[in-house]
């Protein structure tokens, strides 16, 4: 089984800068392969990332995680890590770890880099937005 290698760095600022309640999406305008685009969700309430999610999207709007074909090919890169599942769940354990509401990366897990830093510069993005206030779905090219 692959070694997931889980690092995270943490966004420092002098001053604190809230982060606006909202529901802040991403999807990638750039497609990988045949039809997939990243696609993260981050949800801020009370000043907190309430929860994360991270997927990838065709046009049509069906998940990498609900296709079984080409999650088969995910799995079997990663030594049957889902990244999908994974990157989310470690990216909120370690920010209930560190009390720190502007976490910004989750790193990597073997098999699925791609995945894994389009996720934390997506975040980064979506954490400026909330602290701009600016709620809503985005669309961006993060390479």
């Amino acid at each position: 089984m692959k070694v997931i290698i889980v690092y995270f760095t943490l966004i420092t600022t002098i001053f604190a800068i809230k982060l606006i309640d909202g529901n802040y999406l991403v999807v990638e305008n750039v497609v990988r392969g045949k039809k997939w685009r990243t696609k993260v969700e981050l949800k801020v309430k009370d000043n907190r990332i309430d929860w994360i999610k991270v997927d990838m999207v065709t046009k049509d709007g069906e998940l990498m995680s609900q296709d079984k074909k080409d999650l088969h090919v995910v799995l079997k890169e990663t030594g049957g890590i889902n990244p999908y599942v994974e990157l989310p769940k470690e990216y909120m354990k370690k920010l209930k770890e560190v009390d720190y509401d502007k976490m910004s990366r989750v790193d990597i897990i073997a098999g699925a880099t791609v995945v894994c830093k389009k996720f934390n510069k997506i975040t980064v993005f979506l954490i400026k937005k909330s602290e701009e206030g600016k709620i809503g779905e985005f669309e961006g090219w993060f390479h």
